[in-house]
This record gives C-alpha cells, structure tokens and sequence, in this order.
C-alpha cells in the first residue's frame, strides 16, 4: 500500500513538471533590477549595458560599474557626461572636466558612504531611442536612490538622462556619452557625482 503511495506521488510530481504551459526550461525573465542575484553579463547589445548599469548600482559593484562606460585607456573613445544646470553651477571645476577615471572615483566614494545592507537602485522608463549607423541613444526617465551616510544630502535623485551607447573593436557595447538634465523638485544625479567625487 506504500510503495502504490509512493508511485502516485511520483507520478503527480512529474505529470506538475511537465505540464504544458509551466516552460520550466525556457528563458526566465529579466529579475527585477532592485533585487540582488544579477551579475556583469558581456555587453553584446545596448539594452545589457543598461542591465549591467541597473545591476551594478543594485549590488553596489565598482567593477561591474566602470565596464559599463567607455574606457579611453582600453583604447576606446572617451566619456563625456553633461552634467545637469544645477550641478554645473554647483561643482563648476570637477564638472567641466568629467572622465572615465572620475565616473570610476565617485562611484567608489559613493559605496563607501554607504553600508552594505543600504538600498540602492536604478529605475529606468524609456522616453525614446535613437539607432544611429554605429551608436545607439536612449533617452530615459530615472529614479535614482542609494542609501548612505552623508548627513543633509539626499538619497534620492530624478531627472531625464541620455545614454549613447557605441561598441568597441571587440563589438561589444558601452555608454560613452551621458547627459543629465533636472526635471522636479528633486535634486539630479550629476549632483551626486560632485558631491561624492572627493
């Protein structure tokens, strides 16, 4: 009586695996970009620059992040960000020279200030893209937070950005291109970058 128990559990948990429709072998979807689990995948399209970037600021990864941009010392062509009004006006002197390596220092700084249980994440709604002959531009809506310890400054950031992506010798892909504009209330995210760039 037992071993007949048995075999119909077996079989009911095979006949719930295989059941058309539950496609337990296919592609999952993306994870959710707040959730830890995603790692740096090699950048052979625009939209896993964009992944990476999400996952990187998500996991708080200095490595993941710096690949995610155009690195002139790779021999690739240098970064340049267009920092939003507000931070130009702010940070004049670290804005009007803005390289890979500095990207690299605020993003270092900014996890330093900032414990490992602290929530941060990148929200990102597509306005438009633009496919060019060698480049791809996207321009998104975003939210940024990231949690830290810095005493009056806050954690969170909002405004309209544009990415233009473009690939390398290896064909693959990175952001050498970044411009920020304030859109609300809340302050941009080029004004974390001057904040946290020292």
């Amino acid at each position: 009586m037992m071993g007949g128990a048995a075999v119909s559990v077996r079989m009911v948990a095979l006949i719930t695996v295989f059941l058309p429709g539950c496609n337990i072998f296919e592609p999952r979807e993306a994870e959710d970009p707040t959730q830890s689990g995603l790692n740096y995948r090699p950048a052979t399209t625009p939209e896993i620059v964009i992944q990476n970037l999400q996952s990187a600021i998500d996991q708080k990864s200095l490595a993941n992040y710096t690949l995610c941009f155009s690195d002139p010392l790779k021999g690739n062509r240098p970064l340049v960000f267009i920092a939003s009004t507000e931070a130009s006006a702010q940070y004049p002197s670290i804005m009007a020279t803005w390289t890979h390596a500095q990207e690299e220092g605020y993003f270092r700084n900014l996890i330093a200030k900032s414990s490992p249980t602290a929530y941060s994440a990148l929200r990102l709604e597509l306005d438009n893209s633009v496919v060019g002959s060698d480049s791809v531009t996207y321009t998104f809506r975003y939210t940024l937070v990231f949690e830290h310890n810095e005493a009056g400054f806050p954690a969170t950031a909002r405004g309209t950005l544009q990415f233009t992506l473009g690939t390398d010798q290896a064909n693959i892909w990175s952001i050498y291109r970044w411009a920020d504009y304030k859109t609300g209330d809340d302050i941009s995210w080029s004004m974390f970058k001057g904040k946290f760039s020292n």
